[in-house]
C-alpha cells in the first residue's frame, strides 16, 4: 500500500481558541453542509488510487475510529462537547458521511488539528482518508 502524502489541514485552520475550545479560526466546522468532498484539488484526488486500497467501511473501521477519536466531543449525548460546533455531530455513519470533507480536513492528512490533544497515528489517518475517499458509507 502506498503511503499518502496529502496534507489536508490548512495552516490557517490549525489553531485553537482560548478557554480550551478547539475550532477553526472562522468558528465554522470545515465541510459544513451538503455532500462535501473536502474541496481537494484534482491532483490530491488522483494521488489516492482507490483500486489499490483495502475495502474500509463503517463496520470494519469508521465506527471504531469515531468512537475512539471524535465522539467524546462530537456525539449528541456527550456530557461536555468542549466547544464543538452544534451541527458537528457524528452519532452514526450518515452524520459522518454527510460531513466527510470536514472530517478529512480536520482529522486526516499529515497535520491534523483534530482531535485537539492528538493521539491519532499516521496509519489511522491514512485509513480514515481511504475510507472517506474510497470506501462506502454503510455497513
Amino acid at each position: 500500500m502506498k503511503r499518502l502524502a496529502i496534507i489536508l489541514c490548512l495552516s490557517a485552520a490549525c489553531s485553537t481558541f482560548d478557554a480550551g475550545k478547539y475550532a477553526p479560526p472562522t468558528g465554522e466546522f470545515p465541510g459544513s453542509g451538503g455532500d462535501d468532498t473536502g474541496g481537494t484539488s484534482p491532483e490530491e484526488e488522483a494521488a489516492l488510487d482507490c483500486d489499490e486500497q483495502p475495502m474500509l467501511n463503517w463496520d470494519n473501521f469508521g465506527q471504531g475510529f469515531m468512537i475512539q477519536n471524535c465522539n467524546g466531543c462530537h456525539h449528541s449525548e456527550s456530557p461536555d462537547r468542549y466547544g464543538a460546533p452544534p451541527d458537528a455531530i457524528f452519532d452514526d455513519v450518515a452524520d459522518v458521511w454527510a460531513r466527510r470533507g470536514g472530517v478529512l480536513s480536520s482529522a486526516g492528512g499529515a497535520n491534523p488539528w483534530m482531535p485537539p490533544n492528538g493521539g491519532t497515528k499516521a496509519l489511522e489517518r491514512e485509513k480514515l482518508e481511504i475510507w472517506l475517499r474510497c470506501g462506502t458509507p454503510g455497513t
